[in-house]
C-alpha cells in the first residue's frame, strides 16, 4: 500500500477495539478513512462522526484472511482491527492541501448567534440570561429553558471540547442546583469533542451539540441582511 497516500476502503466489515474499553461491532457497509498523517477513521453510511477512529502516528498494518484484507492500527495501548467480509472497493489518492485554515466567530460571537437564533441549541430553546454569574465556580455563557420548561444551561467552545469543559460546566450545574433547589440540563456546544471528553459526558449529564464557529458566523451574517459569509 502507498505510504503518505489517502485511502479509502468501501465495504462491508467487522470492527473490534481493544484499549481503555473493549467493543465490537458487528458485520456493516461502512468507509474506512486512512489519511497521510496515518489516522484512520471508520464512518458508517449515515452521520459525520466516525463510529470508530484512531488518531495520528498510528501503526497501521495491513493483513489478510481468508482471502480478505484486514486492516490493524495500534497506539500505544490501544488496537483497532477492521476485517472485511468481501472484497471491498478501494481508492488511494495522492492529496495535497497547504491551504490556511481560516477560523470563523469567536465565542462572544457564537453567543450572539445562539440568542439570535436559539434553535442552534435545540427547538424550543428559549434564552434567559447571558453570563450569569455562578457562585464561586465563574459565568455561565447561556441560561435559559426548554421547550419543557426545564432549566438549561448552555457553554459554549470554538474549539474541541475537552474534559475540562466537561467538568467546568458540571460545576456550574451543581451551583445552580443550590441556588434553583433543582438540577438544570447542561448543554455543551461546541465544533467536536475529544474521545476523553466523550468518556467525561457518559460519567455525567452533560449533553452534546455540535455548533461550528463557521455555522454561527453564517447566521450573524443572515441577521444582518447579508447573503454570503464569503
Amino acid at each position: 500500500m502507498a505510504k503518505g497516500s489517502v485511502i479509502i476502503f468501501a465495504g462491508p466489515c467487522t470492527v473490534v477495539y481493544e484499549g481503555r474499553a473493549t467493543s465490537r461491532l458487528g458485520v456493516g457497509e461502512r468507509l474506512v478513512l486512512i489519511k497521510k498523517d496515518r489516522s484512520i477513521l471508520v464512518h458508517r453510511p449515515t452521520g459525520h462522526e466516525p463510529v470508530n477512529w484512531q488518531p495520528a502516528g498510528s501503526m497501521i498494518d495491513f493483513l489478510t484472511e481468508n482471502g480478505l484484507p484486514v486492516i490493524r492500527a495500534s497506539n500505544a495501548n490501544e488496537l483497532l482491527k477492521i476485517s472485511f467480509t468481501a472484497q471491498p472497493s478501494l481508492m488511494v489518492f495522492d492529496l495535497r492541501d497547504t491551504a490556511e485554515f481560516e477560523m470563523y466567530a469567536s465565542e462572544e460571537d457564537m453567543k450572539k448567534a445562539v440568542l439570535a437564533k436559539p434553535s442552534l441549541v435545540e427547538p424550543g430553546f428559549k434564552p434567559l440570561e447571558e453570563e450569569r454569574q455562578v457562585k464561586r465556580t465563574g459565568r455561565v455563557d447561556i441560561l435559559g429553558l426548554d421547550a419543557l420548561g426545564r432549566l438549561v444551561v448552555v457553554e459554549l467552545k470554538r474549539k474541541p471540547a475537552t474534559p475540562e469543559d466537561v467538568r467546568q460546566l458540571s460545576a456550574y450545574v451543581e451551583s445552580l442546583n443550590s441556588e434553583f433547589g433543582r438540577k438544570p440540563r447542561a448543554i455543551l456546544a461546541a465544533p467536536s469533542t475529544t474521545k476523553a471528553a466523550r468518556r467525561e459526558m457518559e460519567k455525567t449529564s452533560v449533553e452534546f451539540r455540535c455548533l461550528t464557529p463557521r455555522r454561527c458566523m453564517q447566521v450573524l451574517r443572515e441577521a444582518k441582511g447579508l447573503d454570503s459569509y464569503l
